[in-house]
C-alpha cells in the first residue's frame, strides 16, 4: 500500500499537481489505523492509501481538502469515541494524531525572450526547481542548450504559441523580450488564454504607458490589461540582469499561497 502512495505522490510531483499526504504519526490505545499509515488526497478527489477507514478517515479527508484549499499543512488530533463534540464518531476508544502535508504546485513560468535577463531568470528557476518555458522568435536565442532544465524552448511568437492546446499550466508570464511588440504578442493573448496567470514585463513606467496604448489597440480592455505588472519584480534597485532576475523571482516566490509576504 505504501508503495502505491509514494509512486502516486512522485507522479503528481512530476506533473506539478496539488495534493496532500495524510500521515498517521501517533496512535494511542485502540485504533484501526496504525502508526505510519498514509493516505494521499489529490486536488481532483483521488484517494490512494488509508489511515484505517471509518469516520476517522472521512473526517481527515475533509481536513486534507480544507488544507489544500488554504495551501497550508496542519496537524490534527482526535479521539475515537462517541463523546459529544468529538470530530470523529467511533467506538474504538483510542486517540490518533495525523500530520496533513500539503504539496502545492510550483510556479510554472513562461519567459518571453531568450536574452540576458531571461537566461538569468532561467538559472534561478532551475535552482528553485520551478518549471519554465522560454519563447523567442529568433533561432539564435531559442536554443535548448542555453536553457538547461527548461520544459521547452520554442522558436515562435506569443500568439502562435498560446494558441496551442498542450500548454503547461502557466502561473506566471514574464515579458523579457527584445522589444515591446514581442512581449505584447504574448501578453495580450495571455489575458484570455491564461486567465489565472500573473503577468508582468520588465521596463520603465513610460514604457508601460506606451505598452498600454498598444495593448488597447490590440483589443485589451482596461480591466484585463491591469493584470499586467510593469515593472515586474520587487523594488530592490536592480540594475544588472542577475539583479533583475533576483527581483523577479523574489516576487514570484512571495506570490505563492500560504506565504507571509505577498508579491504581485
Amino acid at each position: 500500500m505504501l508503495s502505491l502512495v509514494f509512486n502516486r505522490a512522485a507522479a503528481l510531483l512530476a506533473a506539478n499537481r496539488k495534493f496532500a499526504l495524510v500521515h498517521l504519526i501517533k496512535v494511542k490505545g485502540s485504533s484501526p489505523g496504525k502508526g505510519g499509515f498514509k493516505l494521499l488526497v489529490s486536488d481532483d478527489g483521488e484517494l490512494v492509501g488509508t489511515i484505517g477507514g471509518g469516520d476517522a478517515e472521512l473526517q481527515m479527508i475533509a481536513q486534507a481538502r480544507q488544507a489544500l484549499a488554504e495551501g497550508r499543512s496542519r496537524s490534527v488530533s482526535y479521539e475515537l469515541t462517541n463523546r459529544p463534540g468529538n470530530m470523529v464518531k467511533s467506538l474504538c476508544g483510542g486517540t490518533n494524531e495525523v500530520f496533513i502535508e500539503v504539496f502545492m504546485p510550483k510556479p510554472c513560468l513562461l519567459l518571453l525572450g531568450g536574452g540576458h535577463v531571461s537566461r538569468a531568470v532561467a538559472k534561478l528557476c532551475a535552482m528553485l526547481e520551478f518549471p519554465f518555458v522560454v519563447l523567442d522568435d529568433r533561432p539564435e536565442f531559442a536554443r535548448r542548450e542555453d536553457f538547461p532544465g527548461a520544459i521547452d524552448v520554442v522558436c515562435a511568437r506569443g500568439g502562435e504559441y498560446l494558441a496551442r492546446r498542450d500548454l503547461p499550466a502557466f502561473s506566471h508570464v514574464i515579458g523579457l523580450g527584445y522589444n515591446a511588440d514581442f512581449d505584447l504578442d504574448a501578453l495580450v493573448p495571455a489575458l484570455k488564454a491564461l486567465p489565472q496567470a500573473q503577468l508582468g514585463a520588465i521596463g520603465s513606467k513610460p514604457k508601460y504607458a506606451k505598452m498600454t496604448e498598444a495593448a488597447k489597440q490590440r483589443g485589451a480592455d482596461d480591466a484585463a490589461w491591469a493584470r499586467v505588472k510593469c515593472p515586474v519584480g520587487l523594488s530592490i534597485g536592480a540594475q544588472t540582469p542577475a539583479e533583475i532576475a533576483v527581483s523577479i523571482m523574489a516576487e514570484v516566490v512571495a506570490s505563492l499561497p500560504g506565504r507571509e509576504s505577498h508579491g504581485w
